[in-house]
């Protein structure tokens, strides 16, 4: 396995617990707690982090 593809995986995972984490605070405290917002952006830079990369391997 190339290490480009071992760090997307380990990229996805983290975005997984993340959501999985999102989905358990929203439920606990609603969207609008602060624990919320800041996992909703970790979140998003996630997302747009593994986006870039595979955008990337496409050129």
């Amino acid at each position: 396995m190339k290490a480009t593809e071992s760090e997307n995986m380990k990229l996805l995972m983290d975005i997984l617990n993340l959501k999985t984490k999102k989905s358990e605070l929203y439920q606990q405290t609603g969207p609008s707690s602060s624990d919320y917002i800041s996992l909703s952006i970790k979140l998003d830079l996630l997302v747009n982090s593994y986006l870039e990369e595979k955008l990337v391997d496409l050129i």
